[in-house]
């Protein structure tokens, strides 16, 4: 049985004092390289300020980030972050699909942070939609309780969502829906059967989250943005994170679904696609 993992070695939140994640450019391109090596499906990356190691929007960071993971990683597929955590401006938050990623993050409501908000207003949602086709970008939905999934469903019935839809479930947030059985029925229930859907926790949720997801959805989110800890408080590193994945995996006797067996179902950048053709 194959599982996508998707592979997210930054995020906002991590810094130099509390984490062990890349926030350097070709910090960011090496460690997905060593993941890509092991084996992931998509990473999902974020660009960081060279000089402050401040979130970024910037298409001249995103840029090398993206060509660097490409170079060493030929068929990954490359999410970039278009979150409105930091820089709520549609233009900002869509300067980076000018570097042509596969896939963009799109969050399916605004919601809450113990650090702050993250704003989508319902507008926003649809423009970032539409931004996305203009470059041949497939959004990367992200949905934190039932309420997003339902929000998903709708769009997907109006034909504004077009396939093949993917879905990041991201469980542990307080504000949100937790890694609990009752909260899982009642999303994966409202999940549409053509959703590819797979299963991310946030901090000490992130395994458990990870175990659902392998055992009852179609894979796994993990990485330093998600969950900074090992253990405890035992900082970890993302490549940890992801053979600890592995050796669950093995005894489940799965394995992971390659970036070439997804582009051949119809995932990755429709603009650069129609180029090579």
């Amino acid at each position: 049985m194959k599982k996508i993992i998707n592979f997210t070695p930054t995020g906002t939140q991590p810094t130099r004092d509390n984490s062990l994640a890349p926030l350097e450019v070709n910090e960011i391109i090496e460690e997905v390289h060593q993941a890509y090596e092991i084996g992931i499906s998509i990473t999902h990356i974020h660009a960081r300020d060279p000089e402050t190691f401040l979130n970024t929007y910037k298409k001249e960071i995103y840029g090398p980030i993206i060509e660097g993971i490409r170079k060493h990683c030929p068929e990954l597929l490359v999410c970039a972050s278009l979150t409105g955590r930091n820089f709520p401006e549609l233009i900002h938050r869509t300067e980076v699909l000018e570097c042509l990623p596969d896939m963009g993050s799109l969050t399916m409501s605004s919601l809450n942070f113990p650090t702050g908000a993250s704003t989508n207003q319902p507008q926003m949602i649809l423009d970032l939609i539409s931004t996305m086709g203009e470059y041949g970008v497939q959004p990367e939905i992200e949905c934190f309780d039932s309420g997003m999934v339902n929000y998903t469903k709708y769009l997907i019935s109006k034909n504004i969502l077009k396939p093949p839809f993917y879905m990041n479930v991201i469980l542990g947030n307080i504000y949100n829906a937790q890694s609990d059985l009752s909260s899982l029925a009642a999303i994966k229930s409202a999940i549409p059967h053509n959703v590819t859907t797979c299963i991310g926790g946030i901090g000490n949720q992130q395994l458990k989250s990870n175990i659902i997801g392998l055992m009852e959805f179609d894979g796994i989110r993990i990485g330093l943005e998600d969950n900074l800890f090992y253990k405890g408080k035992i900082k970890a590193t993302n490549i940890e994170l992801l053979k600890r994945a592995y050796r669950i995996m093995d005894e489940l006797e799965m394995e992971c679904m390659s970036s070439k067996e997804l582009r051949e179902n119809g995932y990755g950048n429709k603009l650069i696609d129609s180029r090579k053709g």
